[in-house]
């Protein structure tokens, strides 16, 4: 079980930016989307997720804990900004559009489920194909004012996404082991975690 202490949130340069990552990810629930603030807001949070992980190997200060609280603080970053643009969004995306977004919710939710289940903790994995969704979704807020065809885009986010979430659950119910670090569902019989 992962043990946060605010003692050694604070040692680690790494934890501090992953926890300045979710005290900026707040005000975008207030802020008007795609305003200057909104955008501050978003790019110094994506700043330090970009950031915390480097500044943990160069410090030596990399953990399981650190690692946990990166994914919480990702899932309050990515929570944030849908919450914030989801009104906008609501409007430009296309009639079928909100199926994707289901589909790829579900199949994380019952990854998360069942690694749930299986370790008795949240289990994310720091998979290729999830930092890519994580990066195409970041992306997509710069993008929103000059796309012209947002369905487009949608069907490119939304395709990552329900990859992404799908090999994360088939890696849940493969694994026999949980390590964030692995790459893929490749990586779990090359590593020796396939069932």
């Amino acid at each position: 079980m992962v043990n946060f202490r605010a003692s050694s949130l604070i040692k680690s340069p790494a934890n501090v930016l992953t926890v300045s990552r979710m005290l900026l990810s707040f005000p975008l629930v207030w802020i008007a989307p795609l305003s200057s603030a909104f955008y501050v807001f978003y790019t110094l949070a994506g700043v330090t997720d970009m950031l915390d992980g480097p500044v943990a190997r160069r410090t030596g200060t990399m953990s399981r804990e650190g690692a946990m609280l990166d994914s919480i603080a990702d899932v309050v970053f990515l929570a944030a900004a849908l919450v914030a643009l989801f009104p906008m969004l609501k409007e430009r995306c296309p009639d079928w559009g909100l199926w994707p977004i289901l589909v790829a919710a579900a199949l994380r939710c019952g990854a998360y489920g069942v690694g749930l289940y299986k370790y008795r903790r949240f289990t994310p994995y720091h998979t290729r194909i999830n930092k890519l969704t994580g990066a195409a979704l970041f992306c997509a807020p710069y993008l929103l004012p000059f796309w012209q065809n947002t369905e487009v885009l949608w069907v490119v986010l939304c395709t990552v996404a329900c990859i992404s979430a799908g090999e994360e659950l088939l890696m849940q119910l493969l694994s026999r082991r949980y390590d964030p670090d692995t790459q893929s569902v490749f990586d779990l019989k090359r590593r020796g975690f396939y069932v």
